[in-house]
């Protein structure tokens, strides 16, 4: 079992993730292209949720559609700059994985 498969982030990245795919391919983005954007998105998220101070968490949570919503605008904003005042906006995604 991987470190990812014991997080119970995963879980919810995996939920978010599929209903990018789905956003992304409504707004005419190839799947490969879509690949994409989700592999960047889950490295970012994962590493922002691992990079947070433990002390911290304890206090805190991490929303993961926040991480998410955030994790996606940048890898989408990499991919596709033009995207970022359309459907790829953090308002858009927010939308779309909701």
């Amino acid at each position: 079992m991987t470190t990812y498969d014991e997080n119970p982030y995963s879980v919810h990245f995996a939920h978010f993730a599929s209903r990018l795919e789905e956003h992304l391919r409504k707004n005419g983005i190839p799947c490969d292209d879509a690949d994409r954007i989700i592999e960047e998105s889950s490295v970012i998220y994962f590493d922002r949720l691992s990079s947070a101070n433990k002390f911290a968490k304890l206090f805190r949570k991490q929303d993961p559609a926040n991480v998410f919503v955030d994790s996606a605008f940048r890898a989408i904003v990499h991919h596709l700059p033009e995207a970022k005042g359309t459907f790829g906006s953090p308002n858009e995604i927010e939308r779309a994985i909701r």
